[in-house]
């Protein structure tokens, strides 16, 4: 894993960057962080895993800012009952820089949260396609 970069919204000024940089740096076994504020990016010194990006997304909005993010809703294939549908959101929700994803075998779609810029539409397509899930990108 490569070190990341989390694109930051409503980060304008120096007490904006440390209060992030400091929320971020809340996350257990994060290395320190650096808020680059001409960029308003958020870099993180160490590989981190699925479960710390979502954290420190989490943090950055509990301290009162944002992160960039993409919200998809996409048609599923494949997932035909409810365990299909648990485990196919849980392939995505482990993916490094899906913040959520709830995916739904009624309706046959998944709704993703990703961070703006870390995953592509074939990113998502390629971890499930294994499982023998896809996704389709026009939504119902």
């Amino acid at each position: 894993m490569n070190p990341l970069s989390l694109p930051l919204i409503n980060v304008n000024s120096a007490h904006c960057a440390m209060r992030v940089q400091q929320a971020i740096g809340t996350v257990p076994g994060l290395r320190p962080t650096r808020v680059d504020l001409p960029t308003h990016r958020a870099l993180i010194a160490d590989a981190a895993s699925a479960l710390d990006v979502r954290e420190a997304v989490l943090r950055v909005r509990n301290a009162g800012y944002d992160v960039q993010t993409d919200q998809y809703t996409l048609n599923t294939t494949g997932i035909t009952c409810a365990g299909c549908a648990n485990k196919a959101g849980t392939i995505l929700n482990g993916l490094r820089g899906v913040v959520s994803a709830r995916v739904d075998h009624v309706t046959n779609t998944a709704e993703i949260e990703v961070v703006s810029g870390m995953l592509t539409f074939e990113d998502l397509l390629a971890a499930l396609r294994p499982a023998g899930y896809g996704l389709v990108r026009e939504a119902a």
